[in-house]
């Protein structure tokens, strides 16, 4: 009696530190993915399954998909959508109560053609509902016991708690979402009514930003960095508001003089935002945007990889913009011809690694690049 009490006391502090886990695991990242997958991940090993899941409720088509499904089949899984009210995660959705089915050859409330479209060999599913303010807004399921055991009534509250970390999870990124797309939107605005003191360059923030999210992409950037990236693209001429227009929308030749303050607008950029704190950390690509590779830029002549990483995607962006613009002075030059300056200046302007990533989109997806430019010239 008293080794099987023993044990027991061991299973309930396996699962205590399993929900600590959880919690601590809230504070390391916003990427409401990554939150989900590590979530579930821990939920099947404390629970001791072969498979685990999250549903998420897509009101519009009155259909569940998979946001997390981990196990061996997990990824085909991802591609499968569940009609409203159907299977045993359709239910749960539907009536927002926990089920147990230890056997699913026995219920016919269970979807078989999630197994026939993966090869998975589900036999028993414990499954929750996700709520928040009294709304399903997902389900989560483990699936099938290791070792032939079955699901009990103390994994189905230990999952309700798991479950409810997961709510708020995709609860929190929602308005983090939301709060993210107000702060974008505000700093777009910002942007576009600096951008109207000069015809000439108005809209070229938004194609350096595209541009730069491209070669991001290419180059494999987390979501993280993906974002910082976006912002030190939308805020690298965020300096020029301090330009007067006589030289920025001067249709001549500058001065050395005009010139030198034009060149100031990187530091102008920084010492305007420098006082926020909370954005600190895209300053280096503002500030760096115009260094080259080989160290003849400005504002410090840094050199290769001494130049910030989001700087030297930021540079050919703005290059290529720049290139392919109107000017009052000229035309924008076409494409290839652009495409051109940055292949033979990989090395000596630009990062060859940057430069080599968007000369790869520029080849496999010139539509788009098209029309960017496009609209830029509307």
């Amino acid at each position: 009696m008293k080794e099987k009490n023993c044990e027991e006391l061991q299973r309930e502090v396996e699962r205590l530190k399993s929900l600590l886990d959880i919690s601590l695991k809230f504070g390391s990242t916003l990427d409401l993915q990554e939150i989900l997958n590590l979530i579930m991940e821990i939920a099947k090993k404390t629970l001791d399954a072969e498979a685990s899941s999250i549903f998420q409720i897509d009101e519009e088509k009155r259909e569940l998909f998979f946001v997390v499904a981990t196990g061996e089949k997990g990824k085909e899984a991802k591609t499968i959508r569940i009609p409203w009210g159907k299977g045993i995660a359709g239910w749960v959705a539907e009536h927002g109560k926990p089920l147990l089915v230890p056997d699913v050859s026995k219920d016919p409330r269970f979807f078989q053609d999630v197994d026939k479209k993966t090869g998975f060999k589900t036999k028993s599913i414990l499954a929750v509902p996700l709520i928040r303010k009294g709304k399903v807004i997902g389900v989560a399921e483990v699936i099938n016991k290791k070792g032939g055991g079955e699901f009990t009534v103390e994994d189905t509250i230990l999952f309700e708690a798991i479950a409810e970390q997961a709510a708020v999870a995709m609860e929190n990124a929602k308005l983090y979402s939301q709060l993210e797309n107000l702060f974008l939107s505000s700093i777009r605005a910002i942007v576009n009514a600096i951008e109207e003191k000069d015809e000439y360059t108005r809209g070229h923030t938004g194609r350096v930003t595209e541009y730069s999210l491209l070669i991001g992409k290419r180059l494999g950037l987390s979501n993280d960095e993906i974002k910082t990236l976006e912002l030190s693209a939308l805020l690298h001429d965020v300096g020029k508001i301090g330009i007067p227009d006589s030289i920025l929308r001067k249709p001549g030749r500058l001065t050395d003089e005009e010139y030198a303050v034009i060149k100031s607008h990187p530091l102008r950029g920084v010492k305007i935002l420098e006082p926020i704190e909370n954005i600190k950390h895209i300053l280096p690509g503002i500030k760096h945007h115009h260094e080259r590779y080989d160290g003849k830029g400005y504002p410090d002549g840094l050199k290769g990889k001494k130049i910030p990483f989001y700087a030297r995607i930021i540079a050919v962006a703005d290059a290529f913009d720049a290139m392919t613009s109107d000017r009052p002075y000229r035309k924008g030059l076409p494409i290839e011809i652009a495409r051109k300056e940055i292949e033979e200046n990989r090395g000596t302007q630009f990062d060859p690694e940057c430069a080599d990533a968007f000369l790869r989109e520029l080849d496999e997806n010139p539509e788009r690049i098209e029309e960017i430019i496009k609209r830029g010239r509307e």
